[in-house]
């Protein structure tokens, strides 16, 4: 595979149809050189807690005036064109999480993809972590910003050559890209009584909701009903 686009997202929580994508970081690699790169913030429809920034470091501020998901993954898409994609679980996240806001775009987003994570458990068992951080110090590989979608991908495209130099001898499979199948689950809105609830509540203790009540669906509901009642008591 001489040609692909190496992809790492930061997003407001591990939720694809509940939490949004706030940065979208790639390289696109020919002849293992990168040609060309992708580096965007987005302005999510919710609220980045204190733990996402402590994180990623991006804060709510820094995102306000940037462009929103409608206007970003389509220029992603252009981008990316038609070449498979590399990244580090990339099969059970970052890919779930742009399929799921392409598919609310309807824009189609079948793609194929290498995952480096899953070549690290198959080919170095022996280490303590298979986390990006921990692989790039195996590897000796800068990555000063960790956690910033931009710097990740970067690191995953070094993290992807090593790999290759080490075990495509050994395992020449694992570094096929491979059809990323997930079906988006259906999304089913909040009941009137959990609205009628959820009002009550936010009322009782003064809290402002992160988007409009009537577009939360029935999961996401409960989830914000749990974590109110969780901080500050039932009514």
């Amino acid at each position: 595979m001489n040609t692909y686009v190496v992809v790492d997202i930061e997003t407001t929580g591990a939720h694809p149809l509940n939490n949004d994508i706030i940065e979208i970081g790639a390289v696109f690699v020919e002849d293992g050189k990168v040609i060309d790169h992708f580096n965007k913030l987005i302005c999510p429809t919710q609220e980045i807690s204190p733990y996402i920034t402590s994180i990623t470091g991006i804060t709510n501020q820094m995102v306000k005036d940037e462009p929103p998901i409608e206007e970003i993954m389509p220029s992603f898409m252009r981008f990316c064109k038609d070449v498979p994609l590399i990244g580090h679980n990339i099969i059970l996240f970052d890919y779930r999480m742009l399929k799921a806001k392409a598919s609310f775009l309807n824009i189609s987003f079948e793609k194929s993809a290498v995952d480096t994570l899953i070549i690290a458990r198959k080919m170095l068992p022996h280490l303590p972590s298979r986390k990006l951080g921990s692989l790039c110090e195996h590897y000796n590989i800068c990555l000063e910003n960790a956690h910033r979608a931009y710097h990740d991908a970067y690191a995953t495209h070094e993290l992807y050559l090593k790999l290759q130099e080490a075990f495509y001898e050994i395992e020449p499979k694992l570094f096929v890209p491979v059809k990323m199948e997930w079906e988006i689950p259906k999304m089913v809105p909040l009941t009137k009584r959990q609205k009628i609830y959820l009002q009550n509540l936010c009322q009782r203790h003064g809290v402002k909701l992160p988007q409009d009540i009537d577009t939360l669906t029935k999961s996401q509901c409960s989830k914000l009903i749990d974590a109110i009642i969780c901080e500050h008591g039932k009514i």
